[in-house]
């Protein structure tokens, strides 16, 4: 068994015990050791089961269940940044501003990093709720881009009709701002040909110059769309874009590229049921696109004991604290080695030769008789 494993299984079984104690729950040493009851009640209290009990409900749309579940988790280990993420984002839900700006806070003590992205999160998904679909192009900002969201190909590989008149929106856009560059997202192939390269040659056929085309040929779904995309912006210093796709996919999209760290500052559709889509999204129609959004922001759905990580506690940038604590218990490949990345451990030194032992005394004579 290697030192990572064995440093996993002791954070594991540590993490079990403190939950139960923590809260309350069954004393362990009072049940049989092969009892289902103490494996399910531990599983129940342990960070990672409330975890994803949270995560369960949130997905059910039973809210106010996971906010409570994630608060248990959180008072037994604190500074979890996944949980503190989630915490912000369903609180902003319910509209629980003080508990969604608190555990904002403590997340930027914690975890900086994360803390900007949920914030992010928590914007992204306010402003893609508010949108109001419209075939107008809009002013694109200066470095930013046009992203049109693909579509299912048909099995004989061709656009199906509102495809193409995802592309007529954004080639309107293009024509709008032509010194922005275009990207086209969409992969499952059909006849050998994807989504994105069958929305390029659609584009190229009407005079934009293949140049100014990125695609993005991988993606599955629109949260894969948003976060592929993401990523190839990423690289080309863009954070910011022009959203296009239809109406009742605009809001979905947004929230889904403000989960994965992209921020829609226009947002173009076509004309298909328009209308239907005239209201913005209010209270618990929200949920269904905040969801989705935690989804593209790669926060776990589920977790398991060895996920959970030791806080790092106040004062520490857990950023950093974070990354040596993975590395500890991640330990090396090769039994009973050194954690990777390690120095060497230097020669040892020579023993000292043990000290010779002094001869025995000669026994003592008796004194002869007188």
């Amino acid at each position: 068994m290697t030192n990572g494993t064995n440093v996993k299984k002791r954070v594991a079984a540590g993490a079990a015990v403190v939950a139960v104690a923590g809260l309350g729950g069954v004393a362990l040493g009072t049940l049989p050791t092969n009892s289902t009851s103490v494996t399910r009640t531990a599983d129940e209290i342990t960070p990672s089961g409330l975890y994803n009990s949270a995560q369960k409900s949130f997905a059910a749309r039973k809210v106010t269940d996971g906010l409570e579940s994630i608060k248990r988790m959180l008072a037994i280990t604190a500074n979890d940044p996944d949980a503190l993420t989630l915490q912000a984002v369903w609180a902003d839900q319910e509209a629980d501003a003080a508990t969604r700006d608190a555990a904002l806070r403590k997340l930027s003590t914690v975890r900086p990093t994360a803390a900007g992205k949920a914030r992010n999160l928590v914007e992204g998904v306010t402003s893609a709720a508010a949108l109001v679909p419209s075939t107008s192009p809009v002013s694109a900002p200066s470095g930013s881009a046009i992203v049109i969201l693909g579509m299912g190909l048909r099995a004989n590989g061709s656009m199906a009709p509102e495809l193409i008149n995802r592309l007529k929106a954004g080639l309107d856009q293009a024509e709008m701002s032509p010194q922005t560059p275009i990207f086209v997202t969409g992969g499952l192939p059909k006849k050998g040909i994807t989504e994105a390269g069958t929305m390029k040659k659609w584009l190229i056929s009407k005079g934009v110059s293949e140049s100014r085309i990125t695609t993005e040929d991988k993606s599955t779904s629109t949260v894969t769309n948003a976060q592929n995309t993401t990523e190839i912006l990423r690289m080309r210093g863009v954070s910011q874009i022009v959203l296009v796709t239809s109406p009742n996919h605009i809001r979905r999209g947004a929230a889904d590229f403000a989960g994965a760290g992209t921020k829609v500052v226009g947002a173009v559709t076509t004309s298909t049921d328009l209308s239907r889509y005239s209201k913005p999204l209010t209270g618990a129609s929200i949920a269904g696109i905040r969801y989705e959004a935690t989804r593209a922001a790669n926060i776990p759905v589920t977790k398991g004991a060895s996920d959970i990580l030791p806080d790092t506690g106040p004062g520490l940038i857990g950023d950093i604290a974070d990354k040596l604590m993975n590395e500890l218990m991640q330990g090396n490949g090769s039994k009973g080695g050194a954690a990777k990345g390690a120095p060497a451990a230097p020669p040892a030194r020579p023993a000292a030769p043990a000290p010779a032992r002094p001869a025995p005394a000669a026994p003592r004579r008796a004194p002869a008789p007188r």
